[in-house]
């Protein structure tokens, strides 16, 4: 049996998973780790507990499937976007990684935003500098520890950290770097003309590459502490959000994924660089040839229902019991409405001082209203900011639900109601380990390229969420009470 590995590195843990050459998923296996916040509105990791977390892993998934290092062809990476790892010239990190958690760089975002606008540079980086994106992170370096700065020989984005221990090299592959703020995402390369800007030297930028490209390969050092063979091929592999996407076969416009999970997401999948020019949502390079894709992520996802259960209700239910209240509440909540914007929200309002509402309450209303309100009010944010890609000319004919919360019966039903599509679920069960598997199978020939690698590996689930015409009749109708309820309260709820 002859496999790809695909390591992804998320917030809180790091996967290995197995893919057969078949395209089945053999077994994944995940390590945890922490978030140092040492000041508050600070966010850091270290990249040593990534790297200690990804072999424990890569060694057990090995065991889990009963596989040997020599049967892992190739090896590919999805990541946690924006953070900034930072290496001096002996190859080690200079500081812990800052991810895209950190807040401390909120100046220096707002600065890079106001040169962006005055020097034309928006139309190059497509996307909102935020903090915790690798460029604001390396500026508040240089201004607050310059230090440290001076001894900065390189960067990388987290997921380019444990390629970078498997292999000696330093790279990053276009979706990731399109990630950074720091990157001219039309043309798939360096934004020098900002770094000049900024008087930050562009030689300790990585190469990029594609996805797919191999661009390296496991030491003999490294193969001892892992199982892995030396020798064996290190794709380049790719953002996470790219990753999933790729997993769950969304590479081709008219394809929007969404996902809910703490947050939530719209993503969707284009042929061509395209930008909202109020900044509203991202503009990322895709993991597929001439491919691109937008993304507008809220801060109230699943967050606003765990709050609902947990604090507000106190219900000790679990989640499947807690949500059978809302299934008997007819669509619309009878009146009932909910602005879920409970930690402000970055799409489509940026508005940190955003407030969430219950509105239109009644004595006819019970657990199950508010339960059923509150999913949707995310629905009715998410249909917000589909609605900003849907003006740049991305129209929507299917929906892939992807995560743990959108692959739940009621959610996959008013998701289809609030946009009038089909909602499909994949048969993929780890999206980001599966599409950075993929990228390894693409670099070593197995299949031609993302497109090919997607027809063969990605399968739909054979349910499909059908959209009642009824339902989304009256969510069309009820959309303007919606937006009307935040433009008429963001007045009063602003911080004082």
């Amino acid at each position: 049996m002859e496999y790809t590995m695909g390591i992804d590195i998320g917030t809180s843990s790091v996967k290995a998973a197995l893919l057969e050459r078949s395209g089945r998923l053999a077994g994944a296996v995940s390590k945890k780790y922490g978030i140092s916040i040492p000041t508050l509105g600070w966010a850091e990791q270290d990249p040593e507990e990534w790297w200690e977390a990804a072999k424990a892993a890569a060694a057990e998934v090995l065991g889990v499937c009963g596989a040997s290092g020599g049967q892992v062809k190739g090896i590919g990476f999805s990541g946690q976007m924006h953070g900034l790892v930072a290496l001096g010239e002996d190859g080690k990190p200079v500081c812990p990684a800052i991810i895209w958690m950190d807040q401390r760089s909120g100046q220096e975002s707002a600065e890079l935003q106001k040169i962006a606008e005055e020097n034309g540079f928006d139309g190059m980086l497509m996307n909102r500098p935020i903090p915790g994106s690798l460029i604001c992170s390396l500026l508040w370096l240089k201004r607050h520890k310059p230090a440290l700065f001076e001894q900065v020989h390189s960067v990388m984005l987290p997921k380019d950290y444990l390629r970078y221990r498997l292999c000696g090299e330093v790279f990053t592959d276009e979706t990731d770097a399109s990630a950074s703020l720091t990157f001219w995402v039309a043309e798939r390369r360096w934004c020098g003309e900002l770094l000049e800007k900024l008087g930050i030297d562009p030689a300790i930028f990585p190469p990029v590459v594609k996805s797919w490209d191999v661009c390296g390969t496991v030491t003999a050092v490294a193969a001892g502490e892992t199982g892995l063979l030396p020798g064996t091929p290190l794709a380049a592999g790719g953002a996470d959000s790219a990753m999933q996407l790729v997993g769950n076969g969304v590479i081709f416009p008219g394809s929007y994924a969404c996902n809910i999970g703490t947050g939530a997401q719209i993503l969707a999948a284009a042929d061509r660089p395209m930008y909202d020019k109020a900044l509203r949502s991202q503009t990322f390079c895709h993991a597929a040839k001439g491919a691109w894709y937008l993304q507008c992520g809220t801060l109230n996802g699943g967050s606003a229902l765990n709050w609902l259960k947990g604090q507000a209700l106190q219900n000790q239910a679990d989640f499947e019991t807690f949500l059978k209240a809302a299934e008997a509440v007819p669509a619309g909540s009878e009146g009932l409405l909910f602005l879920p914007y409970l930690a402000g929200e970055r799409n489509p309002h940026l508005n940190p001082d955003a407030k969430g509402i219950f509105f239109g309450l009644a004595m006819k209303h019970g657990q199950g209203h508010l339960i059923r309100s509150v999913m949707e009010g995310v629905a009715y944010n998410l249909y917000e900011c589909m609605e900003i890609m849907g003006q740049l000319g991305l129209p929507v004919s299917r929906l892939i639900a992807s995560g743990g919360g959108a692959k739940g019966r009621l959610w996959r039903q008013i998701l289809a109601d609030m946009f009038g599509v089909p909602v499909y679920t994949t048969k993929t069960t780890e999206e980001a380990c599966t599409g950075a598997a993929m990228m390894a199978a693409v670099g070593l020939g197995w299949y031609k390229d993302t497109a090919q690698a997607v027809e063969e590996i990605v399968k739909l689930a054979e349910q499909v969420t059908m959209p009642v015409p009824a339902h989304t009749a009256l969510y069309q109708e009820n959309r303007w009470r919606f937006q009307e309820l935040y433009e008429s309260t963001k007045g009063l709820l602003s911080a004082r």
